[in-house]
């Protein structure tokens, strides 16, 4: 079994206990290293190389996030899942904006992280349903839509255009599936390339970048 390696920063030492007690029971994850500062852990992510890294917003005062494109640096392959204490869509945001991947709240069970880990390292991002729409919503009042460029459409399907504007409305690839009938598998294929054409590293980024070059249109449902 391929193990996923997971690297720990939170300043709560009693937090990054609990989380590695729970990830310590998955025979598919592996905790490769832990910090309680952001310097510390940005040395050893890369040494470490780990797949995912769970950084908590707040290091005693200082904002994780400033430690994002230092992480991309030392681990390109890494994806950074934000924690945090709260629900606040100002902190999904914001995470997203600096290259997250995912966010989880420490309001939730531990026993649901693994799961999510999972889904971040197969492709997915990571984002609470109910906040997906405020999310998107926020990326899109900040953004200036222009016309969208003819290279930039051309590059995408039709196939791809529609898998993105289902995206838009965060469908998961099992719900998109369903939704073209076709395979779970060649959703990935078709949101891999989305990814590739756009430039984008995440679902979130993929979606803001079309909202903001007019390839998409915000959903309806997702404008109140």
């Amino acid at each position: 079994m391929d193990q996923i390696l997971v690297y720990l920063v939170d300043d709560h030492q009693m937090w990054r206990q609990l989380l590695r007690l729970q990830l310590d029971m998955e025979p598919d994850l592996q905790v490769v290293g832990e910090a309680g500062d952001g310097q510390t852990a940005v040395d050893q992510v890369a040494e470490l190389a780990p797949d995912i890294v769970l950084l908590d917003l707040d290091l005693g005062g200082r904002s994780g996030l400033s430690y994002v494109s230092q992480m991309h640096v030392a681990a390109p392959s890494a994806r950074i899942v934000a924690l945090s204490g709260t629900d606040r869509v100002e902190d999904m945001v914001e995470a997203f904006r600096t290259g997250a991947v995912g966010f989880l709240s420490k309001q939730h069970p531990v026993e649901e992280f693994p799961s999510a880990l999972r889904a971040v390292h197969a492709g997915q991002s990571l984002l609470p349903a109910e906040a997906a729409s405020a999310v998107l919503s926020a990326f899109r009042e900040e953004a200036k839509p222009v016309a969208a460029s003819p290279v930039a459409t051309a590059g995408l399907s039709a196939r791809e255009l529609e898998v993105l504007n289902l995206l838009a409305r965060s469908l998961s690839n099992r719900e998109i599936a369903g939704q073209l009938f076709i395979s779970e598998n060649t959703v990935k294929n078709h949101v891999s390339n989305v990814l590739s054409k756009l430039e984008a590293r995440t679902r979130v980024e993929a979606v803001t970048s079309a909202l903001s070059t007019g390839l998409i249109d915000l959903p309806t449902e997702a404008q109140h």
